[in-house]
């Protein structure tokens, strides 16, 4: 669940300068260097996830929900973000489906753990 909330948090903080430029994006060198960030964190924890499926080492809630939302979360969008891009509509709307995605899954593992509780 950290690494969602770390996702969600460099999201966050993207999505909020993204939203104080728009709708006319100036190259921001540190904007493009936490997008890029992003992408790579992502893309690091995906590789390292899928890793420890493939060891068995996943729990259950890690195997249903964390596993498939980092997946979702990269190739819904980050994937389709290069390296350095600046920003722009284009990224901006990446940024928001991302964002999107993570909620679905951030909600549905509260879900999850709520009726888990009961």
């Amino acid at each position: 669940m950290e690494r969602l909330i770390e996702i969600k948090n460099r999201l966050e903080t993207i999505e909020k300068a993204l939203g104080e430029q728009f709708p006319r994006f100036k190259a921001d060198p540190e904007l493009t260097e936490q997008i890029t960030d992003l992408k790579d964190y992502v893309e690091a924890e995906r590789k390292k996830i899928q890793k420890q499926k493939r060891l068995g080492e996943l729990s259950e809630l890690e195997s249903s929900f964390i596993e498939p939302a980092i997946n979702d979360v990269y190739l819904s969008s980050l994937d389709k973000i290069r390296r350095g891009s600046k920003p722009s509509n284009s990224v901006n709307e990446y940024i928001c489906d991302t964002s999107s995605t993570l909620s679905y899954w951030l909600f549905q593992i509260r879900d999850y753990e709520g009726k888990e509780d009961q």
